[in-house]
This record gives structure tokens, sequence and C-alpha cells, in this order.
């Protein structure tokens, strides 16, 4: 079969945010390539040429959706603090305005940016001429996509530069709807290789051979151990939007709440850009009676020692990749109840944890109240397997290798 070929009619942007997406018209030839303004294939730039006689650093461009706290982007900056810093140099630019993570990234002494991209048309092309003029100032070697919205630039990014490596992580089952899932499929022989967490996760969005690269953890930050809260704590890491399902944890709090128990659910996360969703689990709080036992506790950078003080992590989200969170509270020997979405199932099961539906996931929250020392066994196996299998530096390495290889191939 001969190769597609990429005609762009007309590119606009539609309601532009983590929850909605680019939308592009795109028809696929198998005649030679046309590309019409203002996306235009350039000459390499000789930059990219003869890269296994270079010695050079290897510059490598995060792209990522928002600074937000989240699992994605905490797993971006850990990465990048444990590459090999004397073989990588890791940057990273977000396309939104969010900023809650920006700080972190520039404490550590890292290229970081945000773009505070608009819903205009206009607003596309200034982030993708930004960008394109990034690459070349900095000879960005491999632009490595993460999530979905970033994808699109990456991918234009590359027909304009087609020297340059295209790497693409999705972090989710889930991508963000049909057109998300359409554009990825169609426009996969661009990218160089896709990373998914576990073989669970492979679907024809992907490139064939998509590299299995599992999320990691620093299990250092977790070894201390610390007095557990009073009451009974169960705690809700994640960013607070329709997918993490977090307004659910409200009617497990009615419910526990009227067995008696003494217990509190807290919910740790930001999320300004869902904030009537904010407004609607606040008011459901009020609504249910139950504001002495569910907090919402906002934005935290001290995940650590929420982790430790807690009792139990609770997941009930509609779908996930392999939630860093998780890998944290395993390190962290705290027992964890998650819906089996995504890769979850390749960490979770009956031996290390508690995998439940929503249908049961009240009753699986019963069950840890009422039997807390099984559920502490299962705290300390799932510790365990984090120790011999999800650590953050075999994950960097693993990275490292993956980038080496695309500039000797």
């Amino acid at each position: 079969m001969s190769r597609k070929h990429l005609l762009v009619h007309t590119l606009f942007v539609q309601n532009y945010q983590r929850s909605n997406f680019l939308v592009l018209h795109i028809t696929f030839l198998d005649t030679s390539r046309t590309i019409t303004e203002p996306i235009t294939q350039q000459p390499q730039n000789p930059s990219h040429n003869n890269h296994r006689t270079r010695m050079k650093k290897i510059n490598i461009l995060h792209l990522t959706t928002a600074f937000v706290v989240g699992g994605a982007e905490k797993v971006i900056l850990d990465l990048m603090l444990h590459l090999d810093k004397e073989r990588y140099n890791p940057s990273v630019v977000a396309l939104a305005k969010f900023d809650d993570m920006l700080g972190e990234y520039l404490s550590y002494g890292f290229k970081a940016e945000k773009m505070d991209m608009a819903k205009t048309p206009s607003e596309f092309f200034r982030v993708f001429r930004y960008l394109d003029n990034y690459i070349k100032e900095n000879e960005i070697d491999i632009i490595h996509a993460h999530l979905f919205h970033p994808l699109p630039f990456a991918t234009f990014l590359k027909l304009k530069n087609p020297g340059l490596k295209l790497v693409f992580t999705s972090h989710n089952t889930d991508i963000g709807g049909k057109f998300a899932v359409t554009f990825t499929r169609l426009l996969k022989n661009l990218r160089d290789t896709d990373i998914v967490f576990s073989e669970d996760m492979i679907t024809p969005m992907y490139k064939q051979g998509a590299q299995v690269i599992a999320n990691g953890v620093n299990i250092e930050k977790f070894k201390e151990k610390a007095e557990k809260n009073t009451p009974f704590t169960f705690l809700s890491v994640g960013t607070i939007r329709a997918q993490k399902n977090q307004i659910f944890l409200v009617e497990c709090a009615k419910q526990l709440k009227a067995k008696g128990y003494n217990f509190v659910i807290d919910i740790a996360g930001g999320g300004e850009e869902n904030r009537a969703l904010i407004n609607e689990i606040k008011q459901a709080i009020i609504d249910q009676d139950v504001q002495d036992c569910v907090r919402m506790l906002g934005a935290r950078s001290d995940i650590p020692d929420l982790l430790k003080t807690a009792h139990c992590m609770v997941l009930p989200s509609h779908y996930e990749g392999l939630p860093i969170v998780l890998l944290e509270a395993g390190a962290a020997q705290l027992p964890v109840i998650s819906t089996p979405v995504g890769a979850i199932p390749t960490l979770i099961d009956d031996s290390n944890g508690y995998l439940a539906t929503i249908d049961n996931f009240i009753e699986t929250m019963d069950n840890v109240y009422s039997h807390y020392d099984e559920a502490k066994q299962k705290g300390k196996a799932l510790s365990e397997k984090i120790n011999q299998s999800y650590s953050i530096d075999s994950m960097a390495e693993a990275h490292g290798k993956l980038y080496t290889s695309l500039l000797e191939s």
C-alpha cells in the first residue's frame, strides 16, 4: 500500500480546553503530498542530520496541555528530573493558562513556559508559529506530546520539520472522544512511536509496536512513616473533573454516615478549569448533609504527607491510564480501592488491593473500614510490588533508551 499523504483543507479551533478539542478537516491522498498554507513543509533542519555522530545532548521538548496538578504533569516532571542530565536536555511547554505546577518545574531549573492559548483560530496559529520557532532556536531533536490536545500541534510540527522525532503518550484509555481517536489513528504513521502503560491499553489508534513503559514513582518520598489521622480517613487525589468521579464520593459518605461510622473523605485536587463541577460537588455535600465528613482540600503540594496520614486511597474513576497516585499510595503502603479501568488491573488485584465497580464501591469502603488489619496487609503487598516494578529510575531509563534509539534509527 502506498504511503498516505495529508492535504490540510481547513483548520480551526473549537472551545479549546481540556474538555474540548481542536477540530481539523483532513483528507488523505495516495498521490504526492500537497500541504496548503499555513502548514507548509520546510527543508529538513540541518541540526537534525547525522544524529549518530553528534556528541551533544539530546534536546527533548515535552508538550502538554496545562501545568495543573495532575498525574500526567507529575510524570513529566519526574521524568525530566530522573533522565541522565549528561545525555538529555528536557524542556516543557504547556498550551493552556493554568500554572499550578509551573513554579515547581522552574524551581528545578528547567526551561518551562505556558502559552495562555485562547479559543480562537488565530491563537492556534500564534502558538504553532511560536513552537515552530522554539524547535529551531533550541535545536529540538524530539517532541514528546502528552495527552491529546498537544498532539495536533506536534503532528503538524513534525510535518513542518521532518527531521523531528515525535513521541506520543496518551496517559488515558479515553483520550477525548471520537474525533480525538480518529485523528490519533489516521495520523499515527506520522509519529515515530507511541507509549502506553500496559499491553491492555493498545488499540488500533496506536502505532504498531507501541512501547509499553509503565509509570514510575519516586519511592524515597514515601519511606518515612507518619502517624495516621483521626478519624479514619479515605483520601481521593486528582484534578477535579468528571472522569475522576469525585462527586460519587458524596453519596459514599452519605451511606457510610448512616451506618454511624466515624470517618472523613478528603478530596484533594485543583481544577479551576472545571469550576462548575467543583461548585456542584460542594453543593452536593450540603444537600446530602455530609459537611462533617467530606472535605474539599483544593490543590495540594503535600501529597506524600496526605498519603502517609490517610487510611485508604479511593479512586472511583470512569476511565484512567495508570494513575501515578496509585503508585504513590502503594509506595506509602496505603490500601487502595479503585475501579478496574485502564491499566489499573495490571497493578491492583485481590492480593494487594481492592478492585470495585461503582455498584459495589461503597460496600468495599465499608469492608476496608470494618476489617482494616486485612486492608493494611494488602497495602504492604502493593508496596512490595511498587518497589520491584514501578520505580521512577526504571521508567526514566526506559524513556532514555527509547529517545536514544529514535535518533540512532
